[in-house]
This record gives C-alpha cells, sequence and structure tokens, in this order.
C-alpha cells in the first residue's frame, strides 16, 4: 500500500487542495484522469486509499450504463468488505454509499404523494452545514462549528450504508449496529457527510476546492443547474466566493488535514 490513488471525473472537478495537502504529509499522491482514458485501478495491494472525485453523473443509471463508473462500484466494493481507505467526494460519496448497499436518489423535498410527486431540492452554490451532536464531536469534523459555509453542487442524495446483519434479533430486542455516523447535515439534505465501517468517508458538499476551481464548476453549469438556480444566481455564487473561500479554505484544509490524520495515511 505504497500511494493515494484519486479517481477524476471530468477536467474541471479536480482534487484541488487535496494534492499539495497530502503531499505536504510526505503522501505519494497519483491521479487517474478517468474521462481522458485513464483506468480504474484493479490492484487493491499498491492501494493506501482512493479518493474518488464529483462528476455529473446521474447515479443510478449512470453506473449501470457507464463501464468506467461500473469499474469504479466494483472497486469500492472491494474496498468497503476490506474497510480499506476511502474518501468519496459529491459522485465520488454516492458511489460510496451504492458500494455499501444504500440507495442513491434524487434530492426532494419530503411529503411526496403519488397524487403530488416530489418536488426536486438540488444544492446549488454556498450553503451553510450543521454538525449534529454526536457527529459533530467526531474528529473528521473537528474544528467546524454549525453555520460553516461549504460549496454544494448535487441534484441527487443517499441512504447510509448499513452494515448486514444476517440473522438480526427479534423484537423487542436493540437493532443490530449499523455501522455508519451521521457527521453533517444541511437544510435542504440532511446527508452531507458520512462515515462508514471505520475508514469509509463520504461528503456530499465540496471542501476541497480552490477559487479557481469553483468557477470552473460554476461556468460549466448545465441546464438543468441554471433552470434549478434560476435568475442572477450564478453571477451571485461569483460575488459570494469573494466572500466566503477564505473562510472556507481554512476549513476545507482542516478537513483534509482531519482525514488524513484519522485514516493515518501519514
Amino acid at each position: 500500500m505504497n500511494k493515494v490513488i484519486v479517481l477524476q471525473h471530468v477536467a474541471h472537478m479536480g482534487p484541488g487542495r487535496i494534492v499539495p495537502i497530502f503531499r505536504d504529509f510526505g503522501i505519494p499522491v497519483e491521479v487517474r484522469l478517468l474521462h481522458a482514458g485513464d483506468e480504474v485501478p484493479d490492484d487493491i495491494d499498491e492501494l493506501r486509499a482512493l479518493v474518488v472525485l464529483d462528476g455529473p453523473a446521474d447515479l443510478p443509471a449512470a453506473a449501470e450504463k457507464s463501464p468506467a463508473l461500473a469499474s469504479e462500484l466494483a472497486l469500492l466494493k472491494r474496498l468497503v468488505a476490506i474497510d480499506r481507505p476511502v474518501l468519496g467526494i459529491g459522485l465520488g460519496a454516492q458511489l460510496l454509499a451504492m458500494a455499501g448497499g444504500a440507495k442513491v436518489y434524487p434530492n426532494a423535498k419530503p411529503g411526496a404523494t403519488p397524487e403530488q410527486p416530489a418536488t426536486p431540492l438540488p444544492e446549488l452554490g454556498w450553503l451553510p452545514v450543521k454538525f449534529p451532536f454526536p457527529g459533530g464531536t467526531d474528529p473528521l469534523v473537528g474544528g467546524l462549528h454549525d453555520g460553516a459555509m461549504m460549496f454544494h453542487w448535487h441534484h441527487n442524495t443517499f441512504d447510509l450504508p448499513k452494515l448486514v446483519h444476517p440473522n438480526p434479533p427479534a423484537p423487542p430486542a436493540p437493532p443490530p449496529p449499523t455501522g455508519n455516523s451521521l457527521l453533517a447535515s444541511s437544510a435542504k439534505c440532511r446527508n452531507q457527510v458520512f462515515r462508514f465501517k471505520d475508514r469509509l468517508l463520504g461528503f456530499q458538499f465540496h471542501f476541497e476546492l480552490t477559487q479557481e476551481d469553483i468557477q470552473a464548476v460554476v461556468t460549466h453549469a448545465t441546464p438543468a443547474d441554471k433552470q434549478a438556480l434560476g435568475g442572477s444566481a450564478l453571477a451571485d455564487i461569483a460575488q459570494q466566493t469573494k466572500q466566503y473561500y477564505p473562510a472556507y479554505q481554512r476549513l476545507g484544509d482542516l478537513i483534509i488535514r482531519n482525514v488524513v490524520q484519522y485514516l493515518r495515511l501519514y
């Protein structure tokens, strides 16, 4: 296990500040550009950890149509089985949840009925996150505070993966442990950050992007993104980035260092 491999899906969603901070710790990092034809690793013996970045794929359907995503999902299932360190961000968190047996689906307002379909509720741009107890005490988010502004860019959400118990005890016995911890939420999307087993980490929001990365994400906004945002929201995001980025960078760097130390990657 000699290096961290980063899987990048599209040119405008790169690893941001993850690579320089990992290298500051002396951690060898290899970025594989899947959009440019690089392959998903097959030999897990070389993996100290896997980082799976965000991308525009619409799960779960995309995983059935894309050989690359199918290969990623198969690799993640192998890593989940042995609890090998994984950090998933955005699409990467959704793939990790799927690999753990959880569902991925459009984020929507609660209360849907057969007569009244669910109203989509994408999270795009700068929005605050909260760290509910006991998740807020977890070392992965140590040093963060309720209301921290993070950058979001997703239409989907996911259930938390759970351990499979072949013979769970019958009630009234307490339910078996799930193996997961919810570490952060937001007003629009409950499942923002999770830890599964011990070393499988998923972040729905972005903490790693540079200012240039955020501008690139906004520039590549899809028609669905623009429709969800409406009006002058794209221009508003650019102004908000100037306001929120200094604190975002400081807290994001803290998260990356927390991940390195929690996973003992150094």
